[in-house]
């Protein structure tokens, strides 16, 4: 999934007491639809603009020079009280050049070449020493889309009864049993057993090489000090089980099966919130779902939404996130 886009603005939005500012609201094509601030009278309903999502990272040009601060990576802030999503800029004439048949609509959703995503760093004590690569030959990388960007998701979703669990803010891994080995997977690698790493600490505590079946692999956010900051407040270190996949079948087990297995191995999942039927919510119902705190008082990540019953939509798992705008990382 890209992180930039050649977008088109299809409202705008004054902001209450902001002089210079106001929030756009763009779409994206299949990059889905966002809202972003921009300077006021700079931009018209149906203007193409480049949309940057968040964690994209931008290029080193004189244009962008005011993201030195923020180390040139896109941040969801707020401006005035009102949150944005994203990054809104003026076109490169580069990117819209076209024949002279073409229509400049033509363009909306087009990916912008060159820009890469920007992945939070392992912490030390996650790192370890590589064994080899993930085995997505085996379990698939942990990746949830935001809503915004699967609308056939959530367009599937309208009808049937869903649940909705906490997105920890922490760091995932994987720990899989396959052929009688058992694996310890951080992000992008599987790791060595070896002293001092908090994954394989984590394993033995909760002695999961012996208890986990064969040919099941659970995953898992691990939260904690030294952690992403450690916004949940955890002392020490700890997991929270978000998926169970059975590697036979090749699909992620149910909501209730999970829970069963999750129990049987005695190991905590992420916070549960609630279930209920999925009608036909508007984004801003959506985004106001996201909106909560964790057990300390600090604003949650975000929040995840999935089917009782899994799902699959266009050949992908039917799972989409949608991140708490009053959250910490916001300014």
């Amino acid at each position: 999934m890209a992180v930039a886009y050649i977008g088109k603005v299809i409202k705008i939005n004054p902001i209450k007491g902001a002089d210079r500012i106001e929030s756009l609201e763009v779409v994206c094509g299949k990059g889905g639809k966002w809202r972003g601030i921009a300077g006021k009278g700079l931009r018209q309903v149906d203007d193409l603009v480049e949309v940057y999502l968040q964690d994209a990272i931008l290029p080193k040009e004189d244009r962008f020079l005011f993201m030195e601060k923020h180390k040139y990576i896109v941040k969801m802030q707020k401006f005035k009280g009102v949150p944005s999503e994203c990054l809104i800029m003026p076109t490169d004439p580069k990117l819209t050049e076209q024949p002279s048949h073409s229509s400049a609509s033509g363009h909306v959703g087009q990916p912008i070449p060159n820009i890469e995503k920007y992945e939070k760093p392992i912490p030390a004590n996650l790192a370890g020493e590589v064994l080899g690569q993930f085995p997505t030959h085996l379990v698939p990388k942990t990746d949830e889309p935001n809503f915004q960007t699967v609308p056939e998701m959530v367009e599937a979703l309208k009808g049937k009864q869903c649940y909705v669990t906490v997105k920890c803010d922490g760091s995932s891994a994987t720990f899989y049993k396959h052929e009688g080995h058992f694996g310890v997977c951080s992000r992008n690698l599987e790791l060595k057993d070896t002293e001092n790493n908090t994954l394989w600490e984590l394993v033995r505590k909760y002695d999961i090489c012996a208890h986990l079946s064969e040919d099941f692999a659970i995953q898992v956010e691990c939260i904690g000090e030294g952690i992403q900051s450690n916004p949940m407040g955890i002392k020490g270190h700890d997991i929270r089980i978000f998926n169970i996949y059975d590697i036979k079948t090749r699909r992620y087990l149910g909501y209730k099966r999970m829970m069963v297995l999750a129990k049987m191995l005695q190991i905590p999942t992420v916070p549960y919130i609630c279930e209920f039927e999925f009608g036909d919510p508007s984004d801003e119902d959506l985004r106001k779902l996201a909106v909560g705190n964790y057990d300390n008082g600090k604003p949650r990540e975000g929040i995840v939404i999935r089917p009782m019953e899994e799902m699959v939509v266009n050949g992908e798992r039917l799972s989409f996130k949608v991140i708490n705008l009053l959250c910490r990382d916001i300014d």
